[in-house]
Protein backbone atom coordinates (compact mmCIF):
# COMPACT_ATOMS: atom_id res chain seq x y z
CA UNK A 1 0.00 0.00 0.00
CA UNK A 2 1.57 3.03 -1.28
CA UNK A 3 0.75 6.60 0.64
CA UNK A 4 1.60 10.00 0.18
CA UNK A 5 1.99 12.83 2.46
CA UNK A 6 3.04 15.80 3.13
CA UNK A 7 3.68 15.61 6.61
CA UNK A 8 5.36 12.25 6.25
CA UNK A 9 7.83 13.88 3.44
CA UNK A 10 9.36 16.61 5.27
CA UNK A 11 10.56 14.36 8.27
CA UNK A 12 13.51 13.33 6.22
CA UNK A 13 14.13 17.21 6.68
CA UNK A 14 13.17 17.53 10.18
CA UNK A 15 15.88 14.77 12.12
CA UNK A 16 18.82 16.31 11.23
CA UNK A 17 17.97 19.26 13.04
CA UNK A 18 16.35 17.94 16.09
CA UNK A 19 19.27 16.02 16.04
CA UNK A 20 21.51 18.79 15.87
CA UNK A 21 19.54 19.87 19.28
CA UNK A 22 20.07 16.91 21.12
CA UNK A 23 24.03 17.15 20.04
CA UNK A 24 23.83 20.69 22.16
CA UNK A 25 22.62 18.63 24.68
CA UNK A 26 25.47 16.47 25.24
CA UNK A 27 28.53 16.72 26.59
CA UNK A 28 31.11 14.33 28.80
CA UNK A 29 29.08 14.53 32.08
CA UNK A 30 25.85 12.97 29.73
CA UNK A 31 27.86 9.52 29.65
CA UNK A 32 29.43 9.50 33.13
CA UNK A 33 26.06 7.51 34.60
CA UNK A 34 27.30 4.87 32.31
CA UNK A 35 30.03 4.47 33.95
CA UNK A 36 29.10 4.50 37.56
CA UNK A 37 26.55 2.38 37.08
CA UNK A 38 27.35 0.26 35.04
CA UNK A 39 25.77 -2.89 35.36
CA UNK A 40 21.87 -1.23 34.82
CA UNK A 41 23.83 0.44 31.71
CA UNK A 42 24.86 -2.54 30.10
CA UNK A 43 21.39 -3.86 30.87
CA UNK A 44 19.73 -1.49 29.86
CA UNK A 45 21.40 -1.03 26.51
CA UNK A 46 21.49 -4.80 25.28
CA UNK A 47 17.32 -4.63 26.11
CA UNK A 48 16.55 -1.64 24.33
CA UNK A 49 19.78 -2.91 21.23
CA UNK A 50 18.29 -6.40 21.16
CA UNK A 51 15.05 -8.09 23.03
CA UNK A 52 13.19 -5.45 21.58
CA UNK A 53 14.52 -5.83 18.07
CA UNK A 54 13.98 -10.00 18.42
CA UNK A 55 10.51 -9.10 19.94
CA UNK A 56 9.48 -6.97 16.55
CA UNK A 57 10.67 -9.53 14.55
CA UNK A 58 8.99 -12.45 15.84
CA UNK A 59 5.91 -10.85 16.05
CA UNK A 60 6.54 -10.30 12.19
CA UNK A 61 5.91 -13.79 11.67
CA UNK A 62 2.13 -13.54 13.00
CA UNK A 63 1.06 -10.62 10.92
CA UNK A 64 0.10 -11.39 7.68
CA UNK A 65 0.17 -7.77 6.24
CA UNK A 66 3.82 -7.18 5.30
CA UNK A 67 3.69 -3.44 5.88
CA UNK A 68 2.84 -3.83 8.78
CA UNK A 69 5.00 -6.35 9.73
CA UNK A 70 8.06 -3.99 8.47
CA UNK A 71 6.59 -1.42 10.54
CA UNK A 72 6.38 -3.15 13.69
CA UNK A 73 10.23 -4.36 13.41
CA UNK A 74 11.08 -0.76 12.31
CA UNK A 75 9.72 0.51 15.33
CA UNK A 76 11.16 -1.88 17.94
CA UNK A 77 14.67 -0.87 16.54
CA UNK A 78 14.44 2.57 16.89
CA UNK A 79 16.01 4.51 19.67
CA UNK A 80 14.08 5.28 22.51
CA UNK A 81 12.30 8.48 22.50
CA UNK A 82 12.99 11.78 24.03
CA UNK A 83 9.49 11.34 26.17
CA UNK A 84 11.06 8.29 28.22
CA UNK A 85 13.15 10.87 30.58
CA UNK A 86 9.97 12.69 31.44
CA UNK A 87 7.69 9.28 32.02
CA UNK A 88 10.86 7.72 33.98
CA UNK A 89 10.65 11.02 36.49
CA UNK A 90 7.10 10.17 36.33
CA UNK A 91 7.96 6.91 37.65
CA UNK A 92 10.17 7.58 40.36
CA UNK A 93 12.96 5.82 38.51
CA UNK A 94 16.75 6.64 37.46
CA UNK A 95 16.23 9.96 34.90
CA UNK A 96 20.47 10.04 34.07
CA UNK A 97 19.89 6.41 33.41
CA UNK A 98 17.25 6.75 31.01
CA UNK A 99 18.67 9.59 29.52
CA UNK A 100 21.83 8.35 29.00
CA UNK A 101 20.63 4.71 27.33
CA UNK A 102 18.09 7.16 24.73
CA UNK A 103 21.85 8.84 24.07
CA UNK A 104 23.74 5.96 23.25
CA UNK A 105 21.14 4.24 21.46
CA UNK A 106 19.93 6.96 18.67
CA UNK A 107 24.23 7.34 17.82
CA UNK A 108 24.60 4.00 17.29
CA UNK A 109 21.18 3.64 15.50
CA UNK A 110 22.24 4.48 12.06
CA UNK A 111 24.24 0.78 12.95
CA UNK A 112 21.43 -1.06 14.53
CA UNK A 113 18.31 -0.24 12.36
CA UNK A 114 19.92 -1.75 9.02
CA UNK A 115 21.37 -4.58 10.86
CA UNK A 116 18.43 -5.54 12.33
CA UNK A 117 16.11 -4.90 9.67
CA UNK A 118 18.94 -7.39 7.85
CA UNK A 119 18.30 -9.81 10.49
CA UNK A 120 14.47 -9.75 9.62
CA UNK A 121 15.00 -10.23 6.14
CA UNK A 122 16.84 -13.45 6.72
CA UNK A 123 14.22 -14.79 9.36
CA UNK A 124 10.76 -13.36 7.31
CA UNK A 125 10.72 -14.25 3.65
CA UNK A 126 8.37 -12.07 3.25
CA UNK A 127 9.97 -8.99 4.93
CA UNK A 128 12.97 -9.74 2.56
CA UNK A 129 10.50 -9.87 -0.32
CA UNK A 130 9.23 -5.97 0.09
CA UNK A 131 12.45 -4.55 1.79
CA UNK A 132 15.34 -4.54 -1.05
CA UNK A 133 17.95 -3.35 1.57
CA UNK A 134 20.89 -2.07 0.96
CA UNK A 135 22.47 -2.03 4.55
CA UNK A 136 25.79 0.37 3.53
CA UNK A 137 23.39 2.74 1.64
CA UNK A 138 20.89 3.08 4.73
CA UNK A 139 23.93 3.02 7.07
CA UNK A 140 25.33 5.93 5.28
CA UNK A 141 21.73 7.37 5.34
CA UNK A 142 21.12 6.84 8.94
CA UNK A 143 24.82 8.23 9.68
CA UNK A 144 24.13 11.90 8.12
CA UNK A 145 20.31 11.86 9.34
CA UNK A 146 21.43 10.65 13.05
CA UNK A 147 25.33 10.75 14.14
CA UNK A 148 26.62 13.56 12.12
CA UNK A 149 24.05 15.97 13.27
CA UNK A 150 24.30 15.12 17.24
CA UNK A 151 28.21 15.44 16.58
CA UNK A 152 27.68 18.96 15.18
CA UNK A 153 25.82 19.81 17.57
CA UNK A 154 28.16 18.95 20.39
CA UNK A 155 30.48 21.21 18.76
CA UNK A 156 28.80 23.80 18.95
CA UNK A 157 27.85 23.57 22.30
CA UNK A 158 32.36 22.83 23.24
CA UNK A 159 32.45 26.49 20.91
CA UNK A 160 29.16 27.90 21.83
CA UNK A 161 28.10 26.55 25.53
CA UNK A 162 26.08 29.47 26.99
CA UNK A 163 24.13 29.86 23.89
CA UNK A 164 23.56 25.87 23.56
CA UNK A 165 22.42 26.25 27.09
CA UNK A 166 20.11 29.05 26.62
CA UNK A 167 18.51 27.22 23.83
CA UNK A 168 17.83 23.86 25.18
CA UNK A 169 14.21 24.90 26.72
CA UNK A 170 13.19 26.09 22.54
CA UNK A 171 14.99 22.79 21.37
CA UNK A 172 12.84 20.57 23.23
CA UNK A 173 9.89 22.63 22.74
CA UNK A 174 10.22 22.50 19.10
CA UNK A 175 10.71 18.76 18.81
CA UNK A 176 7.60 18.31 21.20
CA UNK A 177 5.97 20.34 18.25
CA UNK A 178 7.32 18.68 15.44
CA UNK A 179 6.06 15.07 16.91
CA UNK A 180 2.42 16.64 17.85
CA UNK A 181 2.15 18.36 14.31
CA UNK A 182 3.06 15.35 12.79
CA UNK A 183 0.86 12.58 15.29
CA UNK A 184 -1.95 14.80 14.51
CA UNK A 185 -1.44 16.41 10.45
CA UNK A 186 -1.04 12.52 9.60
CA UNK A 187 -4.25 11.28 10.57
CA UNK A 188 -6.11 14.00 9.56
CA UNK A 189 -4.27 13.92 6.14
CA UNK A 190 -4.81 10.35 5.57
CA UNK A 191 -8.38 9.93 7.76
CA UNK A 192 -9.19 7.35 4.93
CA UNK A 193 -6.17 4.79 5.51
CA UNK A 194 -5.12 5.39 9.36
CA UNK A 195 -8.40 3.74 10.75
CA UNK A 196 -7.68 0.17 8.90
CA UNK A 197 -3.86 0.83 9.81
CA UNK A 198 -4.26 1.34 13.62
CA UNK A 199 -7.14 -1.55 13.33
CA UNK A 200 -4.55 -3.99 11.95
CA UNK A 201 -1.77 -2.96 14.42
CA UNK A 202 -3.24 -2.12 17.46
CA UNK A 203 -3.55 -5.76 19.38
CA UNK A 204 -0.05 -6.36 18.23
CA UNK A 205 1.70 -3.09 19.66
CA UNK A 206 0.26 -4.03 22.46
CA UNK A 207 1.39 -7.55 22.81
CA UNK A 208 4.68 -6.36 22.35
CA UNK A 209 4.51 -3.61 24.76
CA UNK A 210 3.43 -6.73 27.59
CA UNK A 211 5.94 -9.06 26.12
CA UNK A 212 8.75 -6.09 26.61
CA UNK A 213 7.75 -5.32 30.30
CA UNK A 214 7.43 -8.63 31.30
CA UNK A 215 10.95 -9.18 29.76
CA UNK A 216 12.45 -5.75 31.14
CA UNK A 217 10.90 -7.01 34.90
CA UNK A 218 12.62 -10.15 34.54
CA UNK A 219 15.74 -9.63 33.27
CA UNK A 220 15.77 -6.89 35.90
CA UNK A 221 15.17 -9.54 38.51
CA UNK A 222 17.78 -11.89 37.56
CA UNK A 223 20.04 -9.48 37.05
CA UNK A 224 19.64 -7.97 40.40
CA UNK A 225 19.64 -4.22 39.58
CA UNK A 226 17.69 -1.71 41.97
CA UNK A 227 14.34 -0.70 41.44
CA UNK A 228 14.74 2.77 40.53
CA UNK A 229 17.29 1.51 37.26
CA UNK A 230 14.28 -0.90 36.17
CA UNK A 231 11.61 1.86 36.07
CA UNK A 232 14.35 3.98 34.19
CA UNK A 233 14.90 0.87 31.71
CA UNK A 234 10.92 0.45 31.80
CA UNK A 235 10.83 4.28 30.56
CA UNK A 236 13.35 3.56 28.25
CA UNK A 237 12.08 0.24 26.41
CA UNK A 238 8.34 1.06 26.47
CA UNK A 239 8.62 4.10 24.31
CA UNK A 240 10.46 4.23 20.84
CA UNK A 241 11.95 7.36 18.36
CA UNK A 242 9.13 7.80 16.44
CA UNK A 243 10.66 10.43 14.56
CA UNK A 244 13.53 8.34 13.41
CA UNK A 245 10.94 5.12 12.61
CA UNK A 246 9.69 7.71 9.89
CA UNK A 247 12.57 8.85 8.74
CA UNK A 248 13.40 5.46 8.36
CA UNK A 249 10.12 4.64 6.43
CA UNK A 250 10.84 7.14 4.16
CA UNK A 251 14.29 5.77 3.45
CA UNK A 252 13.01 2.50 2.66
CA UNK A 253 9.96 4.43 0.47
CA UNK A 254 7.52 2.59 2.62
CA UNK A 255 5.29 5.65 4.60
CA UNK A 256 2.77 2.87 6.21
CA UNK A 257 5.42 2.08 8.56
CA UNK A 258 5.69 5.67 9.42
CA UNK A 259 1.30 4.73 9.99
CA UNK A 260 2.34 2.16 12.27
CA UNK A 261 5.39 3.57 14.21
CA UNK A 262 2.80 6.70 14.62
CA UNK A 263 0.46 3.73 16.24
CA UNK A 264 2.93 2.78 18.50
CA UNK A 265 3.93 6.13 19.56
CA UNK A 266 0.67 6.81 20.35
CA UNK A 267 -0.54 3.66 22.13
CA UNK A 268 2.62 3.20 24.38
CA UNK A 269 2.59 7.00 25.25
CA UNK A 270 -0.93 6.79 26.88
CA UNK A 271 -0.14 3.41 28.23
CA UNK A 272 2.98 4.54 29.90
CA UNK A 273 1.43 7.66 30.56
CA UNK A 274 -1.28 5.66 33.03
CA UNK A 275 1.58 3.12 34.28
CA UNK A 276 4.07 6.43 35.30
CA UNK A 277 1.03 8.60 36.56
CA UNK A 278 0.47 5.06 38.94
CA UNK A 279 3.95 5.05 40.08
CA UNK A 280 4.13 8.58 40.96
CA UNK A 281 1.00 7.98 43.52
CA UNK A 282 2.97 5.33 44.75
Amino acid sequence: MEINSIFLDLVPYLIPLLMIGVGTDLDIDSFKNLFTNSKSSIVGLLIQITLLPIVGIITSFFIDLQSIAIGIIVIMCAPGGHISSMYSSLMKGNVALTTSLTIVTQLIAFATIPFWLNVASIFNNRVGVQVKIDSTELLIQLLYLVLIPVVIGMILKYYFPEKALNSQPNIKKIFTVVTLIIAIGVPIELSDVIVDIFKSSFIFVIVNLLIIFVGINFISKISNISDVDRKGIIAEGTLQNFPIAAAVASLLEINIITIVALSYFLISSILVGFYAVYKSRN
